[in-house]
């Protein structure tokens, strides 16, 4: 037998199975956490490759070849990348303590969304990728969502 009730803005679960109480996941929730592994996705994929050769040549693809980056060249969009991954962990971070903190961290999810979508529009004007738009577009659905 399960009773479900909300107490001091959260949602508790009681089972029949002895005092067993334990907090539910809502779909905004699920929805936050999801929005969070994604930006644990870009976090991990800004911080830790980007030293590597292959991955720089990947990122310089679309400059002429007359115009390939420099080893300065490289080691600077290295650091502005790692910065990325940092702004992608607060995000992920923020997003995960929102989730489960339940209706008292709706500002904040919302917030984050707010400077998510923020910055996957501005990646997408600027550095022309998908990447940043599925950033922008996961926001946006957030903003309305929560």
């Amino acid at each position: 037998m399960n009773i479900q009730f909300c107490l001091t803005q959260h949602n508790f679960v009681v089972s029949g199975k002895g005092d067993e109480v334990m907090p539910t996941v809502t779909r905004i929730s699920w929805f936050l956490i999801g929005v969070g592994v994604l930006h644990t996705v870009f976090m991990l994929c800004e911080l830790f490759p980007w030293q590597h050769p292959i991955f720089l040549h990947l990122a310089s693809k679309k400059l002429p070849q007359e115009e390939k980056l420099t080893s300065a060249q490289q080691t600077l969009v290295a650091t502005i990348v790692h910065n990325a991954g940092i702004y992608n962990a607060i995000v992920a971070g923020g997003l995960f303590w929102a989730a489960f903190r339940g209706d008292m961290a709706v500002d904040v999810a919302r917030v984050l969304l707010i400077g998510a979508t923020v910055a996957g529009v501005f990646g997408t004007a600027t550095l022309k990728s998908p990447l940043t738009a599925v950033q922008a577009i996961v926001g946006i659905i957030g903003l309305f969502i929560v």
